[in-house]
């Protein structure tokens, strides 16, 4: 049963990467999926609750994967920059969730589940409330902080997807001692 649902989210996934939300029927996520319709509704009351699911699924594996090997222990800038590489080569190695994701964000479906992630953000918020505490991190809100550090590398990402910047090593450090130097002032 596992694999129906695992099947169901992947296809619902890539059609909703290819076409958006609303150019996604059930009947297309059935066909593609290769179960009934019946079977999305046995796990997923309605679509939005299938969106809903893929995203937080997405968004769990996304703020993990920043987080890998992070360590309260090291200086704030090397935690900082380990973020944000982390949060790089995550999207580079998986673009259809990340074209997915800055879909849902972009949408009035994100207002549903935004508190079902506060645990799981709280390790970069404490991050940017040390650093500003610290007088290292300009005196901002925590997720204008967040906004100011990730916004540019996820824009940077979708335009390497499109073919329009080379995301390479060299560019990689520029924007991320960008990024730093836009939060330290």
């Amino acid at each position: 049963m596992k694999d129906k649902r695992a099947a169901i989210l992947e296809a619902t996934l890539n059609l909703i990467s290819e076409r958006g939300f609303y150019n996604t029927p059930m009947s297309l996520i059935a066909k593609t999926s290769g179960v009934s319709t019946g079977i999305i509704y046995h796990y997923f009351a309605n679509k939005e609750e299938l969106i809903n699911e893929l995203y937080k699924e997405i968004k769990l594996k996304i703020l993990k994967a920043m987080l890998a090997d992070y360590s309260e222990g090291e200086p704030l800038k090397e935690r900082f920059l380990e973020i944000w590489y982390n949060y790089i080569r995550y999207s580079l190695q998986n673009p259809t969730k990340g074209l997915f994701l800055d879909q849902f964000e972009n949408s009035p479906l994100v207002d549903h589940v935004q508190e079902d992630f506060a645990e799981d953000v709280a390790p970069f918020f404490h991050l940017f409330e040390q650093g500003i505490r610290e007088g290292v991190f300009v005196s901002l809100p925590p997720l204008v902080l967040f906004e100011l550090s990730f916004a540019p590398a996820a824009a940077l990402v979708k335009r390497h997807i499109a073919g329009f910047v080379e995301m390479d090593d060299e560019l990689m450090q520029a924007v991320a001692n960008a990024c730093w130097k836009a939060i330290t002032g």
